[in-house]
């Protein structure tokens, strides 16, 4: 049995959420003298809950946490301010975590961050300056009026929805970006060989979302797949992609424009 095949059944049988809350356990044991030291380094850090960290991201790391925010941040920010003309611009961090990317934005942007995680929301008020957070329901809307914001991005937020859930967010972004706005969105599109099973390589191979349930939607283990058809002839059809997507963190960041 494969790792994929082992995934599977441990998922038909509920047990994912044991085996997460082992692998917390080791990451933290793992990087426990790596973050001492990351925090003798820099004593101003306040440290983000493990477990969402973990939760979030996959890793317990401090320096892994700062360092991919600040790349992340870098990488946005770099095409945010290519595709909008705003000097002091309104962006949006839908699915905004522990402000892991939010918090190394330009103070010029006028910044937003949004989590359906309460946890989240309330430590990055407390931790994070110079940006207003709110928290959303796991369903539309967002607390924001009708073309509220010049760029909102979503960093691995939709590849942990339903079918459903794309089809409602995808319209509610729409809702809250101004006409011309840009909608930036990481994917699951590139994958390694034997990510997916025979039968959900089939279906990604003919345009179709490939989703993996059986645990609570939004979690980091409830996990969908984008083929590139899917996005450009169904998710994104009421949007202008303004260049191919490429690589960022291990997903695939997709750019597009609502239309004036």
């Amino acid at each position: 049995m494969n790792k994929q095949s082992f995934l599977a059944l441990a998922r038909k049988i509920g047990l994912l959420p044991a085996l997460d809350a082992v692998r917390f356990v080791r990451s933290k044991w793992q990087s426990a003298a790596s973050n001492q030291k990351f925090l003798e380094r820099r004593p101003e850090f306040v440290q983000p809950p493990l477990w969402w960290m973990h939760d979030m991201y996959r890793h317990t790391s401090f320096e892994l946490y700062w360092k991919t925010g600040q790349a992340t941040a870098a990488a946005i920010q770099e095409k945010i301010d290519g595709y909008v003309d705003a000097k002091e611009p309104r962006v949006a961090d839908w699915g905004c975590g522990l402000g892991r990317v939010l918090r190394h934005m330009p103070n010029r942007y006028q910044r937003y961050g949004f989590d359906y995680n309460a946890a989240a929301i309330n430590w990055c008020a407390n931790n994070i300056t110079g940006a207003q957070f709110a928290r959303n329901d796991l369903s539309p809307p967002l607390p924001a009026q009708n073309d509220s914001f010049d760029a909102l991005y979503a960093l691995s937020v939709f590849t942990h929805l339903s079918a459903e859930g794309h089809e409602n967010w995808i319209t509610e972004i729409e809702r809250v970006l101004k006409p011309g706005g840009v909608f930036l969105g990481a994917f699951h599109m590139q994958l390694p060989g034997e990510q997916l099973l025979p039968h959900e390589q089939a279906q990604f191979d003919q345009g179709a979302l490939v989703v993996r349930g059986g645990v609570k939607e939004g979690s980091r283990t409830f996990v969908a797949y984008h083929p590139e058809a899917y996005l450009r002839d169904n998710l994104l059809r009421g949007f202008e992609i303004v260049e191919p997507p490429f690589a960022l963190f291990g997903q695939s960041l997709v750019i597009a424009r609502k239309p004036c």
